[in-house]
């Protein structure tokens, strides 16, 4: 047996005993502990109130293959003990981090490994690379000495498992896997030409030869399933990662870097870099979204930035995973405080959980901690209305995901901002959802009638008949059309154009989230909120009896606690209108059935 292997075996039974992490939002507050010069931040962490942190842990010897056998030891201690240390601050869950695809110094990448591990990957890792049609290994786009690695490689993915066990064996609950993605071009090396083969095959596509040369030429002329099946590649390495981790430790999570770096490339990612949402998500414990540079924010051209209509699109599409955001402005990973909090609320009302970076400058620490600690404890006390609410829906907004093949442009990220910026309430299915939600949809808003399949339009005419309104996104002044098609909206606010606000209901209590989005950022630690003052909210419950009518929020100078309010019975239902004299970054006013 391979000596070093030895420590891993003895703390795994500690990484099994540990509980299911609580991912549900309120509860739930993730935070990157490191960045550049800053380092294993967990106090920062700590202090903020997060609950999820992801180290580094082993994840620069994963880049490089593994350091000497005296410093691998030595690694192995300080990764168990930074665990410890972060759990014993009241982390409960610390995840490390590996890399799925990038191998940093590909000569000398082998050069500590021990027989064990060399007969385990079987291969060297030369051979682990991914290729280009003529079966020429294919650059990294990171330039320098980073080589990208197949994920259908069974060299690479044996090396990966022995770094899982790794990870998991020193004291982490889980893995965060940076940058699962296949060369823009492709790979077409043997392993992923004979996975696309039976990729063909599962469809019912007769794969006449099965050389490698024969499948290049096929995947040439087939590039659309060329492209779904490529699509395919993060998925299953991740499942395979997650099979592992699970051996070791039942409760261990696996997620990963789902990029959408910018709201606009919901589709073409899956072009670029093989980022295909909707299928890694099939794999993943949770959805991460990182380094989205929509910072929710006012911009210095009078225009907004914000998340929320992304945060709707990717609930549609993830297939009830939880989803985890970090969101950041002008490629800065720092963010100031009231930004902060202005995330938070923009992500609790989508039923998201912010990850925050916790890496700040000394002298910045305490002044981020006081403004970003209230509002955790905030969140987290509001857990079960958080977790259990559902997004009201006045339209139903369709999403094929699968023209995703066909086009680029996700024409729905658009309409999805119109929406969010007019504040109707909605809620976004794709193909898979679709059929449920014709039962149920009062209003059906679709970026035209061609994206429908043919069975999906066969059922249109029976949604009609039962009194579904269809509105056609691609038709002039569909916004007002749609108005006119929604009777007695959920929600009627006045307030200035950069408030927002997201109707959701549980079965006892409706919940209006309003957020300001009259936030300007000034530096990486300087902001300047403009407050909303005098509002008015009419918001339609789906109960005739009410209850309790308060505000909630920890801003500065914002009423919370019961306030007056005028209730009014119609044939569209009651509504509750409640006038707020001033919104700060974000609040939740909770209306409850008597």
């Amino acid at each position: 047996m391979n000596a070093r292997l030895i420590p891993l075996l003895l703390l795994s039974g500690l990484a099994a005993a540990q509980s299911p992490p609580d991912l549900r939002v309120g509860a739930a507050f993730h935070a990157f502990e490191h960045l550049y010069d800053y380092g294993k931040q967990a106090e920062a962490a700590a202090a903020c109130g997060a609950t999820v942190i992801y180290a580094t842990g082993l994840g620069s010897d994963g880049y490089t293959g593994l350091p000497a056998p005296e410093e691998w030891a030595a690694h192995l201690a300080d990764s168990r003990a930074y665990a410890a240390h972060a759990k014993n601050l009241g982390i409960p869950t610390v995840l490390g981090y590996l890399c799925a695809t990038s191998i940093v110094g590909l000569d000398t990448f082998d050069a500590h490994w021990t027989p064990e591990l060399r007969a385990e990957c079987g291969t060297a890792p030369a051979s682990w690379l991914q290729q280009d049609a003529n079966g020429d290994p294919l650059p990294s786009w990171y330039g320098g000495d980073y080589r990208p690695a197949c994920m259908n490689n069974p060299g690479w993915l044996a090396y990966q498992r022995f770094m899982v066990r790794a990870q998991i064996g020193s004291g982490h609950d889980g893995i965060f896997f940076d940058n699962p993605t296949v060369h823009m071009d492709g790979c077409y090396c043997p392993h992923c030409m004979e996975k696309f083969a039976g990729f063909l095959r599962a469809a019912g596509v007769e794969v006449a030869e099965n050389s490698t040369n024969a499948l290049r030429v096929l995947a040439k002329e087939r590039p659309e399933d060329f492209l779904r099946f490529r699509a395919t590649t993060g998925r299953d390495f991740l499942a395979a990662m997650r099979e592992q981790a699970r051996l070791l430790n039942p409760h261990a999570v696996v997620t990963a870097n789902n990029s959408l770096n910018n709201t606009a490339v919901l589709f073409s990612q899956c072009h670029t870099y093989g980022y295909c949402i909707p299928e890694m998500a099939r794999a993943e414990d949770f959805v991460v979204i990182e380094d989205m540079g929509a910072q929710p924010r006012m911009l210095s051209n009078g225009k907004t930035a914000e998340c929320g209509p992304t945060y709707a699109q990717l609930h549609g599409i993830i297939h009830g995973k939880p989803l985890v955001a970090v969101t950041i402005a002008d490629n800065d990973y720092h963010t100031p405080p009231n930004l902060v909090r202005l995330a938070m609320i923009e992500a609790a009302a989508h039923k998201t959980v912010y990850m925050l970076w916790s890496t700040w400058p000394e002298e910045q620490r305490p002044g981020m901690i006081a403004a970003v600690r209230p509002y955790a404890d905030w969140l987290r006390s509001h857990t079960e209305l958080l977790e259990n609410s559902r997004p009201r829906n006045d339209v139903t907004l369709f999403l094929p995901f699968r023209r995703w093949v066909e086009t680029k442009e996700c024409a729905v990220s658009g309409i999805a901002a119109a929406l969010t910026r007019a504040n109707v309430q909605y809620e976004v299915v794709d193909e898979e959802k679709l059929p449920a939600a014709l039962d149920h949809a009062g209003v059906l808003l679709a970026e035209s009638p061609e994206v429908f399949s043919g069975s999906e339009r066969k059922r249109l005419p029976a949604f009609g008949a039962a009194g579904g309104r269809f509105v056609d996104a691609s038709a002039k002044n569909w916004l007002d059309g749609l108005r006119e098609a929604v009777a007695a909206p959920a929600l009627a606010l006045d307030a200035p154009p950069t408030v927002r606000g997201v109707v959701r209901d549980t079965d006892t209590q409706t919940v209006l989230f309003l957020y300001n989005l009259h936030a300007e950022r000034l530096s990486s630690f300087e902001d300047r909120v403009t407050p909303a003052e005098n509002l008015t909210a009419r918001v339609r419950v789906p109960f005739s009896s009410v209850g309790s009518v308060a505000l909630s929020s920890v801003d500065p100078e914002t009423v919370s606690g019961p306030v007056p309010h005028e209730i009014e019975h119609g044939a569209g239902g009651t509504l509750v209108t409640v006038r707020i004299p001033r919104l700060h970054t974000g609040m939740m006013l909770i209306i409850g059935k008597e």
